[in-house]
């Protein structure tokens, strides 16, 4: 693992010690014998219901199945959790490459909106790391000033750390036929863009979510991604595979659990 003081497992097991250190100062206390037996106790049913709570109850991932990870671009939490994955013996790859040939032990990092901190921010950190993620861009950036314009998705494209997917811009439609013809539409756009034909879609859960997963598969694309907790083989539900989504206030005993043990939950 990593062994920086910045690093996840090493904040974890500075937590762990230190908690060890204040129980045993408890016991050694000038206290009457009860009090120090029932602080004791109490601290160690504490212990025991945190690691319950925290790591031991939550099932493994299978190893076999990818962990899709729907990220924010924030260096400070992203680095350092991309940092012990690879030193845990996780491999990253874009989910064209997942789809195709899944690796032991993989993560397929993802990011979504399009904004220009993708290229500004993202792409020099893959650099800097050597792994790899797929974001999944919309034509809105041709409207919009903070969105990803063509030249800086094709530098993306061209670097071989970044996949491009497809997604539906804001007010695309609300009947089948809009969505289905607006997602044929920005996969047309980004097969261009990108010169290369898109292969992952992604879009947001909630109210309207089967009709945009059918908009992606009447558009032909081969997956498309959402957000949710389950962990299964692309194949078994290609047009609803979950990411777990790491917010930008991500836990230390989140990103530790991921790395060490391959659980993970929000």
């Amino acid at each position: 693992m990593t062994w920086g003081f910045s690093s996840f497992e090493t904040r974890f097991r500075w937590a762990a010690a230190l908690w060890a250190i204040l129980m045993t100062v408890w016991c050694m206390s000038p206290l009457p014998m009860g009090v120090r037996a029932a602080g004791g106790v109490a601290w160690v049913a504490i212990t025991v219901a945190v690691s319950a709570r925290f790591a031991w109850w939550r099932p493994r991932l299978p190893r076999e199945v990818p962990i899709c990870l729907l990220a924010e671009v924030e260096p400070g939490l992203l680095e350092p959790l991309i940092r012990n994955l690879l030193a845990s013996g996780y491999r990253f790859q874009t989910v064209g490459e997942a789809l195709e040939r899944p690796l032991r032990k993989s993560v397929v990092l993802t990011f979504d909106g399009g904004g220009r901190e993708q290229f500004t921010v993202l792409l020099p950190l893959l650099r800097r790391l050597g792994v790899k993620a797929t974001c999944f861009v919309s034509d809105q950036g041709m409207r919009d000033a903070g969105h990803l314009k063509p030249l800086e998705l094709q530098e993306m494209a061209r670097s071989g750390l970044i996949e491009l997917g497809g997604a539906l811009p804001e007010g695309a439609g609300a009947d089948d036929e809009a969505l289905r013809a607006a997602a044929v539409r920005g996969r047309h756009w980004l097969t261009g863009v990108a010169g290369r034909l898109p292969v992952a879609f992604a879009y947001a859960p909630g109210p309207g979510a089967e009709a945009l997963a059918r908009a992606a598969e009447g558009a032909h694309y081969r997956l498309a991604m959402t957000v949710g907790a389950r962990t299964e083989p692309f194949a078994k539900a290609p047009f609803a595979v979950a990411r777990r989504c790491l917010p930008a206030g991500l836990r230390p005993w989140q990103a530790y659990l991921l790395a060490t043990r391959g659980r993970y939950r929000w």
